[in-house]
């Protein structure tokens, strides 16, 4: 019995589908991500890192200016950077608290500075004579207390706006408008779902150690947030404020004084003529009477000059420059 050509084919398929192990389609799984839109992402990565950036200089800056106010070792850094809502940031802070609210310029929201109980009160010890060791870390504070607190805050506040002025962020006037206790006081500051930037600043206060909070509403940010990116600080061209700069440095070295002598020309002398000079005697220079003589800078031949008067003085008219730093060169 011979068989077609279609029934040789149909027969080589039907076992080649017998061997073949089972294939089940594949279906892409569509790439999801959860997002929360009590929590909308108000800035992005590359703010982070440039915020991240800008704690840093400020913590070095704060360990300074902390170690020689009160006069011990002191070390601060960056514990956490991270984009947080309202209600999220006041629930981390303690019952009671030291909280300053801060007006930054004429912009539409306040920043907020939490000084942790733990060292706020070590170091109102240590600024009122004591060793920095207090009796108790967390208790409320005094009236007189608190003024000292709002000045430690103002001065953390201060070293801040400093920070922003040399990142070339304008920082404007940041004063401390009131100091609070109470967290309840604090959470009605912001609606709870605005979305902040949170800054945490570990600080090594002797055998202590706490942390400074920084709270950034995104409406705060907004206007200066493009100033925030990371990649500014890696891509800073000559702007204007460093050509200002730059005048700056050229202006101030005009008025450096700079030692410049003028070489007729030279004679050498054993030790028995220089012992037998007298009042009268003359020296040749051996230097022709329309010669030039050669202007020196720091000590090295820069010019080339003609003798003659002004008046009743000595004068040196520049006709050249000296190649090469040779004395005896001609224009």
């Amino acid at each position: 019995m011979a068989l077609s050509q279609k029934e040789i084919d149909e027969l080589i398929n039907s076992l080649i589908k017998k061997d073949a192990p089972e294939m089940k389609p594949q279906i892409a799984k569509p790439r999801l991500r959860v997002y929360d839109f009590k929590r909308p992402d108000k800035f992005s990565k590359d703010h982070i890192r440039g915020a991240q950036l800008l704690f840093d200089n400020f913590s070095r800056q704060l360990t300074s200016h902390f170690s020689a106010l009160f006069r011990m070792a002191i070390h601060a850094g960056v514990s956490s950077i991270d984009q947080v809502t309202y209600q999220e940031f006041t629930s981390e802070l303690t019952n009671p608290c030291c909280v300053g609210i801060v007006n930054w310029g004429d912009l539409p929201s306040n920043m907020l500075v939490s000084l942790g109980m733990r060292i706020v009160l070590p170091m109102l010890d240590r600024l009122c004579g004591g060793t920095g060791n207090p009796a108790a870390v967390n208790r409320s504070l005094t009236e007189i207390e608190l003024a000292m607190s709002r000045r430690i805050a103002q001065t953390v506040v201060d070293i801040f706006r400093d920070t922003l002025r040399e990142s070339r962020i304008d920082a404007r006037d940041l004063v401390i408008s009131a100091m609070e206790v109470n967290p309840l006081f604090v959470q009605q500051a912001l609606p709870p779902n605005d979305m902040v930037l949170s800054a945490t600043v570990g600080i090594r206060f002797g055998s202590h150690t706490g942390t400074i909070m920084f709270c950034l509403p995104y409406t705060l940010l907004e206007p200066v947030l493009p100033a925030f990116s990371a990649s500014r600080w890696f891509s800073r061209g000559k702007g204007p404020e460093d050509k200002g700069g730059a005048d700056a440095v050229a202006e101030a070295l005009e008025d450096v004084e700079v030692p410049l002598s003028v070489r007729l020309g030279h004679a050498v002398l054993s030790v028995e003529d220089l012992l037998s000079l007298e009042e009268g005697d003359i020296i040749d220079l051996a230097m022709p009477k329309d010669g030039y003589a050669t202007v020196y800078v720091f000590g090295k031949p820069k010019f080339i000059a003609r003798i003659g008067r002004i008046g009743g003085r000595l004068a040196a008219r520049i006709v050249g420059v000296t190649e090469d730093g040779e004395e005896d060169v001609t224009p």
